[in-house]
């Protein structure tokens, strides 16, 4: 007997699921779609245990003959093509007739349909891709799938889930991102008997999009409308003013197609690459109209990507388009301050950013505030480190040399503190360092920053489904690290207090940021690893920011507290703290050896 035979339907169907049906996101996806080819103005979804316990998606399209809704379990069974031809300007968003007997073929399936001016509509039942029942049934103009059990019968997929919610927020994102490509269409979705999010049908894409970007960014984003030959780009784009500690924000609709594409994206980071500062994500929502002989979306199997005739044009339409909007929009202005001069010294009522004195600083060690040396002579052309500050930390110790004397001369645009030390010259990133100051602290649970500050008004902050359901998976996390927070409603927070380094930041904007961490969590890395995202942003806001003077006193104290922690020389995110150059190496660059 030859080796090669034919697979049994069932195992090809479970085959083809591995490739189109993921995870339960996968499954509210495709039968979305199919509602959306349906003609449907109205789809409401519901999902329990995160889409793998159940997922039920109705709809008021056309709905199926009673004949033809077994027929939708077949493979390669569909009604959006008829011949090869057809692949080369699709319209439609499902075509390939494979999402209803994948799915089926991995879970259990119920599908109640009618059509308009039927008598009578049909159910048919479908368990682990076999057809049990088929029978009629009253049901109105519509379809409506239910899926349970998704992985019941290959157990190994099941296991590799994440947690409900995270699951719920990777639908509710999907479901946001759908809603923004139809704006006439109703849209709601439900999970655990709670509505997650509701998007009544609108007149206009750019209304739809401000619903979903929320209240606080929704007004600010910039309208982009560009034509170039026979293509039309539409845009809704941030500011500098509202930005994302990550790109979940960039949304591309390609013919009202949720679909994702790097050369787009790098189009995007290229366009706002003097707008923003490095590691913060604009909120950019572009809708892509291609003629569809242009554009091919046959090249994924779950429609996740496509492919343009000319990708360049499309590259360059994207880039040119947001930066003349941005810039006509909102002109951005040059941050500066006063130049920098090394000169005579100065008195101690003028020590500040702009004055750089020689002389001797003592530590005063009651306070760890630099003080002028008494009795010490000054040296025209130079500064004596005097006793400086002194620490056994390994790290620190490698970095300078041995125990550091660290003693603050002056402050360059306004960003790097200049400092000497016993070996040479140290240059600091204030940014950096201060981050990785009350990134310890707020990891130790001691000392300043860790405590936490009751607000004087509470914040009350809406959030999208995604949002809510990640606020409720690191809900701990955050109580942990000194937050306050309760849940408010369906989709809204109430802070109470926040930790005490982070009393004057912007607490809306913070909260986002760090949910923001949560979404891009794995739950694999561990709660650890979210402990670690959620500090490091909180203290990336806290922090001294680039182009903010600060007087010697603060700059002194600052080295002191740098110094004392266990990793100096970096931030929490990995960037370089501190730069040295040593005296050998000076005296060689001038020739003194």
């Amino acid at each position: 007997m030859g080796r090669i035979r034919i697979l049994d339907p069932v195992v090809a169907n479970q085959i083809a699921a591995g490739e189109v049906v993921e995870r339960p996101v996968s499954v509210v996806k495709e039968l979305v779609e199919n509602a959306l080819d349906s003609g449907a103005s109205r789809i409401d979804i519901e999902v329990e245990g995160g889409g793998a316990d159940r997922i039920r998606v109705a709809d008021d399209g056309c709905g199926m003959e009673p004949d033809d809704a077994p027929l939708a379990f077949e493979r390669h069974a569909t009604s959006k093509i008829r011949e090869a031809a057809d692949l080369a300007a699709i319209g439609s968003y499902g075509f390939r007739g494979e999402a209803l007997p994948a799915i089926a073929s991995v879970a259990r399936v119920t599908l109640t349909t009618a059509a308009a001016g039927g008598k009578e509509g049909v159910r048919v039942r479908v368990r682990g891709g076999r057809i049990e029942t088929v029978e009629p049934t009253a049901h109105p103009r519509g379809t409506t799938v239910e899926v349970e059990s998704l992985f019941f019968n290959v157990p190994a997929r099941r296991k590799f889930l994440r947690s409900r919610a995270t699951e719920t927020a990777q639908i509710a994102d999907v479901v946001a991102r759908i809603a923004a490509a139809h704006p006439a269409i109703a849209l709601s979705l439900r999970s655990g008997g709670r509505t997650l999010s509701a998007w009544p049908a609108v007149q206009t894409w750019e209304e739809r999009v401000r619903e979903i970007v929320g209240p606080e960014a929704g007004p600010g984003l910039v309208l982009i409308d560009r034509a170039v030959g026979r293509m039309r780009l539409r845009a809704l784009a941030s500011g500098p003013g509202h930005s994302r500690a990550t790109m979940r924000d960039q949304v591309l609709l390609v013919n009202a197609r949720p679909v994702r594409d790097r050369r787009v994206l790098h189009a995007i980071q290229e366009a706002y690459a003097t707008f923003l500062p490095r590691g913060r994500h604009p909120i950019v929502y572009l809708h892509l109209e291609v003629p569809y002989d242009e554009v091919d979306v046959n090249v994924h199997p779950a429609k996740a990507e496509v492919r343009f005739l000319r990708p360049a044009g499309v590259h360059d339409l994207v880039r040119e388009a947001l930066r003349d909007g941005l810039g006509d929009a909102r002109p951005f202005h040059a941050i500066g301050g006063p130049a920098m001069s090394l000169g005579e010294p100065a008195s101690p009522a003028s020590w500040s950013s702009t004055a750089v004195g020689s002389g001797v600083w003592d530590a005063d060690r009651s306070s760890g505030i630099p003080t002028p040396a008494r009795g010490m002579p000054m040296r025209e052309g130079g500064l004596a480190t005097g006793a400086g500050v002194r620490t056994t930390t390994p790290e620190a110790g490698t970095l300078f040399g041995g125990p550091p004397e660290l003693v603050a001369l002056a402050q360059y645009r306004d960003t790097y503190i200049l400092a000497a030390a016993s070996d040479g010259l140290v240059i600091v990133d204030q940014h950096a360092a201060h981050e990785r100051i009350l990134y310890d602290r707020l990891l130790r649970g001691g000392g300043e920053g860790s405590s936490s500050q009751i607000l004087l008004f509470p914040v009350t902050i809406e959030l999208s489904a995604a949002e809510r359901q990640a606020f409720d998976e690191a809900r701990e996390v955050f109580s942990g690290l000194g937050f306050d927070i309760e849940t408010f409603g369906d989709c809204a927070v109430l802070t109470r207090a926040v930790p005490a380094m982070s009393a004057e930041v912007a607490v809306d904007r913070l909260l986002r940021d760090l949910i923001a961490q949560v979404l891009e969590w794995r739950r694999p890395e561990g709660m650890e690893a979210l402990r670690h995202r959620i500090a490091a942003s909180a203290a990336c806001h806290a922090a001294v920011t680039a182009n903010q003077a600060l007087d010697l006193a603060r700059m002194q104290k600052l080295l002191i507290d740098l110094i004392r922690t266990e990793r100096p020389m970096t931030c929490p995110h990995g960037r370089p703290s501190v730069i040295r150059l040593a005296v050998d190496h000076l005296e060689r660059e001038f020739r003194r050896r």
